[in-house]
């Protein structure tokens, strides 16, 4: 099928109406999807391998949500940077129980920021590789040039990691989503009564999750979209790595952009 056109829409969760026991029981759902089915496992290296090359002591991960994939990333990071390298979550509107809990299992590789933070203006020192999974498209172009551009002028590695697409089998596939809410949403952490209540007696949060995921996948951006990004930028050259691959245990397609600062005398490397 062929991609759609992108369309700048807002996702319920993310409006400042939303109510906030609402958008913690979705981020709560995407946190523990990503986590239990392991979609973004396969990245782990190509990550690791960034983090190495620009010799990162701290990640910062932006637009957080429920804590992503770090509950079950913690661990592999831990192992590979040692324990004096830590993982802080910031979000614009943090969903502080999950960052706990977080914390909490990772035994305190994992740290968050109680504040909310903008993800294209971070706090000064507050430095390290910073990281989006699932929330790059909420940006519009302006200002996900803004986030990429406010990395490079800090000289920082920055990872952009998508699991929607705009193609139509993709819209498809989420359709499903609304089921495995309500199969799975006994075993999501912190389990919350307000969840409980949202999902079976009054479905919102399966509604929610749904239109929200439709909203996801008409506006990402494709890999050329990126490159395209990417390419605007200006200041200190940077290297990109762009591509697009499959996840064995899920239906959604990964789409990734990484970038670091070029080493002095190094030549473009443009993948």
């Amino acid at each position: 099928m062929p991609r759609l056109k992108r369309l700048q829409l807002g996702e319920i969760h993310d409006q400042g109406w939303c109510p906030g026991v609402i958008r913690d029981a979705v981020t709560d759902f995407l946190q523990y999807s990503v986590n239990h089915w392991g979609q973004y496992t396969p990245l782990l290296p190509t990550l690791c391998h960034f983090l190495q090359r620009v010799e990162a002591r701290r990640i910062v991960d932006l637009c957080s949500g429920g804590s992503g994939p770090w509950r079950q990333f913690c661990r592999t990071i831990g192992r590979a940077f040692g324990a004096s390298f830590h993982i802080v979550l910031t979000d614009r509107y943090p969903n502080l129980a999950a960052f706990r809990l977080a914390r909490e299992i990772s035994g305190g590789v994992v740290d968050f920021r109680e504040e909310p933070l903008d993800a294209g203006a971070l706090p000064p020192g507050l430095s390290g590789f910073r990281t989006l999974f699932g929330s790059f498209h909420h940006f519009p172009p302006g200002q996900a040039r803004g986030v990429l551009q406010d990395a490079v002028d800090c000289g920082e590695g920055i990872g952009i990691f998508e699991m929607t697409d705009r193609r139509g089998k993709t819209l498809l596939a989420m359709l499903t989503v609304p089921f495995f809410v309500l199969l799975h949403a006994p075993r999501i952490r912190p389990l919350r009564g307000s969840l409980l209540f949202f999902t079976y007696l009054v479905p919102v949060i399966p509604l929610v999750v749904l239109l929200d995921g439709i909203i996801s996948c008409l506006r990402s951006y494709s890999t050329a979209e990126l490159a395209e990004l990417t390419g605007s930028l200006t200041g200190a050259p940077y290297d990109w790595e762009i591509r697009r691959l499959a996840s064995p245990k899920s239906p959604f397609p990964i789409i990734y952009a990484i970038g670091c600062p070029r080493p002095a005398g190094g030549s473009a490397n443009r993948c």
